[in-house]
């Protein structure tokens, strides 16, 4: 395992300063602010007429444009996120320990399925040992976790559970490692939380999937199969869910897929890597929680203004009390009534089976009949 100092000397020979690689990275520093007005103004008058509409247009139109309106507008230009490279045979895929530490049977079975697909397996030193909550331990696993995205034998990273304790490493990630060393990155719930960092701050795409404890060594299963496909080819041809997920209201929309699980969504809000909503296609999963804490955090995120500019939503596996089910969803009906966007629910992803793998960062166009709905990459998800 590459450590310390040693680690940073592979990052790229155009770090090689006397800098801090914190400093270069600017992991402290907010986003980038909005254009002044005199910029625009610099631009022309064509530039900044259209700006004055667009900032009208905004401000008098409840929760700005929704509906036939924002699927209209144009997507906003941003910078395009990294494609990792695919996975082929032979190649290894790294097994990190950002959050609790992975049952050893489950862990040794999921393992066992990737070798057995042909591929080897390269495990964080630290997988096993018990969370204690610490900042050293926060920044030793920080540490683990860039010295193995590091490895050049590491083509892959893939989580080994979920739990806790993945935000508590953020503050100890250099974001130019990531960005410099694009891999695929797998894994959900309490990986959500490196999942928004990598895109927001490293400028990653990265994809919602199973964790190691979770596969079985069978390619058929429906998980596995899901897997494989998504890191070995770049734009797979299945529509996801179909036949499976249920439309609440029909619809189609294109947009970049983000979320992951609601818990980690909702506490992103405010932060450096606070999920980016606007045009995309927001999936969201949670698990056990009364329909009362998932509310709570929906009416956040439309608090924050992070459903304004949102073209769809997918819910995946929600594992609500089964009692509250209808409720719930005359909640979901009526708390997005107004932005009239096609909305999924049970979608197969999330912390039930089947668990399907989601590129998230990528533009997919989400699919709402009447009867059943299903995503499909609309671009290439990898290099």
């Amino acid at each position: 395992m590459i450590r310390g100092a040693d680690q940073l000397t592979l990052v790229a020979p155009a770090l090689a300063t006397s800098a801090p690689l914190a400093d270069i990275a600017g992991t402290d520093s907010p986003a980038a602010p909005p254009p002044r007005a005199d910029a625009i103004a610099d631009r022309g008058p064509d530039a900044a007429a259209q700006a004055t509409r667009a900032a009208v247009w905004v401000s008098t139109v409840p929760g700005g444009p929704t509906g036939v309106a924002a699927s209209l507008q144009p997507i906003a230009p941003r910078a395009p996120l990294l494609r990792p490279p695919a996975l082929v045979k032979g190649d290894s895929i790294g097994v990190v320990a950002p959050s609790y530490a992975p049952r050893p049977g489950w862990l040794t079975r999921g393992v066992k399925a990737l070798e057995r697909l042909g591929y080897g397996v390269i495990l964080d030193p630290e997988l096993g040992t018990l969370r204690r909550f610490q900042r050293a331990e926060d920044e030793r696993r920080a540490e683990n976790f860039m010295g193995l995205w590091l490895d050049p034998n590491v083509k892959a990273v893939i989580g080994g559970t979920g739990g806790y304790g993945a935000m508590r490493m953020l503050p100890h990630l250099e974001p130019e490692i990531f960005r410099l060393n694009p891999k695929a990155f797998v894994g959900y719930s309490d990986v959500t939380a490196l999942h928004l960092w990598l895109m927001r701050r490293a400028g990653l795409r990265v994809f919602h999937g199973p964790t190691v404890d979770d596969l079985i060594p069978s390619a058929r299963d429906p998980t596995m199969a899901s897997l494989l496909a998504a890191l070995t080819t770049a734009r797979p041809a299945a529509r996801m869910g179909r036949e499976i997920a249920r439309v609440v209201r029909p619809g189609r929309a294109v947009g970049r897929l983000t979320g992951g699980n609601l818990s980690l969504v909702q506490q992103s809000i405010g932060t450096p890597y606070e999920i980016d909503t606007r045009d995309a296609i927001l999936f969201l999963e949670e698990t056990r929680d009364p329909m009362s804490v998932a509310d709570e955090r929906l009416v956040h995120l439309r608090a924050a203004g992070l459903l304004r500019h949102v073209r769809g939503v997918v819910f995946g596996q929600l594992s609500l009390d089964r009692s509250e089910e209808d409720e719930f969803e005359d909640f979901l009906t009526d708390l997005l009534a107004d932005l009239d966007i096609p909305i999924l629910a049970d979608f197969p992803a999330g912390h039930e089976l089947p668990n399907l793998t989601l590129p998230l960062g990528t533009e997919v166009e989400l699919v709402a009949e009447e009867q059943t709905g299903w995503l499909v990459y609309r671009e290439d998800a990898l290099s």
